[in-house]
C-alpha cells in the first residue's frame, strides 16, 4: 500500500513536472520581435486605418492576414476559411428628401427639403396626403390612441419651452418621448423644433449629425419600426394654417389646454435611400481540445482589429494600441497553444472581430450567430487596447476618468459575476507574473464598453485586459513607436496561463 501511495504521488509530481515544461516551452514562443513584427504591419498607414470604406480596405488586408496566420501556425478553420462573415448597411445621405403641407383643396401650401430621419429605419420612407394629429409635447399619452397615425410632437416639454434653455436638445428626454409614443405603433411620429429657435440652430445640428453616412449591423429582426422624423416649425405652422399658429398652439398647451388636435391639411413627405450590403469579416480559428467530452466546452480569446481609418485631412488613425496591441497579442497567444505537443482538455478558439469601433457589429453578430454554442463557452477574455504604460504628464487628459493608462505593472481586469472562479484564476496568475490586477472599474459602464458586453448579456463568464486610455485614444498619435511591447508580452503570458488552467479544469460550473 506504501508504494501504491509513493508511486502515485511520483507520478503525479511527474506530470505537474511535464506540464510545467509543456507551459514554459510555449511561453518562450510568446516574443517581442514577433509581436513587433506584426503589429507594424497592422499598424502602417498602408492599411488606412483598418476601417470600412477607404480607399485601400485594411480592413480586408487585415483579415486575410490573420487567416494566412492562422493557417501558417497551425490553427483549425472554424469557418471556410476562417472567415464569419458579418453583414453590415453602409446609408449614404439622402438627395431627394422633402416635406409638403396640402390644405384641403389639394393645394401645396408649403414645401422644403429640411427633413430628418431620427431614428435607424431603413431605405426610403414616404407617406402621401397624410392626415395629421397634434399631440403637444407628447406627455401625458397612456391613455391616447394613435396606432396608425402620423403624429406631430413638439420638442422638449411645457417646462423647458417656458424655461430659459428653450433651444437645448436634451436627448435622453426625447428619447424616452419617442421610446414612448414608438410603443403605440403609430404609422409615423414628426417632432417639431421649438418655434422660439428662430435660427433653427437645433434643427441644423441634428440634421449635420444624422445625414452623416453610417453603418449599421443588418439583423434578422424583419420588425420595422415606425419612422421618427424632425422638422421645422414652419410645417407645423403650414398645418395649423398660418404663420405663428403654432406657438401659439405651443403656449396654450403648456398653459394647460387640450394638446389633441386634428387638422384639415394633409402632409406628404420622403426621406431616406436604401442602404448598400457591405461584408466585413469576423476571423475564427481554434486549436481543438485532446478530452473527448471537454473538447465540446471552449474558452474563446478574442480582439477587434479594425480601428477609425483616416481624418479628413488625410491623417491616417492607425491604432496601434486601439486595436493592433490586442490583436497582436492573441495571435502570440494562439501560437503559444498551438505549439503544444499535448492540447489541453478543453478547445481554445481565437476570435478576431471586426467592426468594434462601429458599433461592436463583429462580436454581436457572433453571438447572435455563434460558431460555437454559447451555453458551451466557459469564459470569453476579450483584449481591447493592452500596449501602453502611464507616460506622465501627457496622459492625465484622463486623470478624471477611472480608466487612466496603468503603469508597467497594473493592468484592468474587468470581469463579470456569472462565474467568481473566472477572477479567482486570474488573480492567481496575475500575481504570478508581478501584475496588479485593477477590478474596480464601474461594471455598469465598462461591461458594455466593448465587445464583452455580447458575451456577457448571453450569460457567459467575461475577462476584459486593458492597460487604460493614454493621451493618443483616438488620435493620430496612436503609433507603433509610443507601444510597450514588454507590457503586450506580460498580457499575452496571462493570457495563455489563465487559458491553459481554464482548460485543463474540470469542474467548471455557473
Amino acid at each position: 500500500m506504501l508504494i501504491r501511495k509513493i508511486a502515485l504521488i511520483y507520478f503525479s509530481l511527474l506530470a505537474l513536472l511535464f506540464s510545467a515544461n509543456a507551459q514554459n516551452e510555449a511561453l518562450a514562443k510568446i516574443d517581442i520581435p514577433d509581436l513587433k513584427e506584426y503589429l507594424t504591419f497592422i499598424a502602417s498607414d498602408e492599411l488606412q486605418g483598418r476601417e470600412l470604406g477607404t480607399e485601400v480596405n485594411g480592413l480586408e488586408i487585415t483579415a486575410n492576414y490573420l487567416a494566412a496566420y492562422a493557417t501558417e501556425i497551425g490553427l483549425k478553420p472554424a469557418v471556410e476559411n476562417y472567415f464569419q462573415t458579418v453583414p453590415v448597411l453602409h446609408t449614404t445621405r439622402s438627395k431627394n428628401d422633402f416635406i409638403e403641407v396640402k390644405n384641403k383643396k389639394g393645394k401645396s401650401v408649403y414645401r422644403s427639403e429640411e427633413l430628418v430621419k431620427l431614428n435607424q429605419s431603413h431605405g426610403v420612407f414616404s407617406l402621401d396626403k397624410e392626415s395629421v394629429l397634434f399631440i403637444g409635447f407628447g406627455e401625458n399619452i397612456e391613455s391616447l390612441d394613435i396606432e396608425d397615425k402620423l403624429v406631430i410632437v413638439a420638442q422638449g416639454n411645457a417646462e423647458s419651452f417656458s424655461g430659459e434653455e428653450a433651444f437645448k436638445w436634451q436627448n435622453r428626454l426625447e428619447r424616452a418621448k419617442m421610446n414612448a409614443i414608438i410603443e403605440k405603433q403609430p404609422k409615423a411620429m414628426l417632432m417639431i423644433t421649438n418655434p422660439k429657435d428662430t435660427e433653427n440652430k437645433i434643427f441644423k445640428q441634428l440634421q449635420g449629425w444624422m445625414n452623416r453616412p453610417g453603418y449599421s449591423l443588418k439583423t434578422d429582426d424583419l420588425t420595422e419600426q415606425p419612422a421618427v422624423l424632425l422638422a421645422t416649425p414652419k410645417v407645423a405652422d403650414a398645418l395649423l394654417g398660418k404663420k405663428g399658429e403654432y406657438i401659439k398652439y405651443l403656449e396654450e398647451v403648456a398653459a394647460g389646454s387640450e394638446a389633441v388636435t386634428e387638422v384639415s391639411e394633409t402632409l406628404s413627405l420622403k426621406t431616406g435611400v436604401e442602404p448598400e450590403l457591405l461584408e466585413a469579416k469576423n476571423v475564427v480559428a481554434y486549436v481543438e481540445g485532446s478530452d473527448p467530452v471537454l473538447q465540446n466546452e471552449y474558452i474563446v480569446f478574442m480582439a477587434h482589429y479594425d480601428h477609425i481609418g483616416v481624418g479628413k485631412d488625410g491623417d491616417v488613425y492607425n491604432g496601434a494600441d486601439d486595436n493592433g496591441s490586442g490583436t497582436v497579442a492573441i495571435m502570440e497567444v494562439a501560437e503559444a497553444f498551438a505549439s503544444l505537443k499535448e492540447k489541453p482538455k478543453r478547445s481554445i478558439v481565437f476570435l478576431w472581430v471586426t467592426c468594434e469601433e462601429k458599433g461592436h457589429f463583429g462580436s454581436r453578430y457572433y453571438c447572435d450567430h455563434p460558431v460555437f454554442p454559447l451555453d458551451k463557452t466557459v469564459a470569453s477574455i476579450n483584449l481591447d487596447m493592452v500596449g501602453r504604460v502611464y507616460d506622465g504628464p501627457r496622459d492625465d487628459v484622463w486623470k478624471d476618468s477611472p480608466k487612466k493608462v496603468k503603469d508597467f505593472d497594473g493592468l484592468y481586469t474587468l470581469a463579470n459575476d456569472v462565474w467568481p472562479g473566472l477572477a479567482e484564476i486570474n488573480a492567481a496568475h496575475c500575481a504570478e507574473l508581478g501584475l496588479v490586477p485593477d477590478s474596480s472599474l464601474p461594471k455598469e459602464r465598462f461591461l458594455r464598453a466593448s465587445d464583452h458586453y455580447h458575451f456577457h448579456k448571453y450569460g457567459v463568464p467575461i475577462l476584459n485586459y486593458a492597460t487604460g486610455y493614454h493621451a493618443d485614444y483616438h488620435k493620430v498619435g496612436d503609433e507603433v513607436e509610443r507601444i510597450n511591447f514588454e507590457k503586450i508580452k506580460r498580457v499575452a503570458d496571462l493570457c495563455f496561463l489563465v487559458g491553459f488552467d481554464l482548460a485543463n479544469k474540470i469542474d467548471i460550473e455557473f
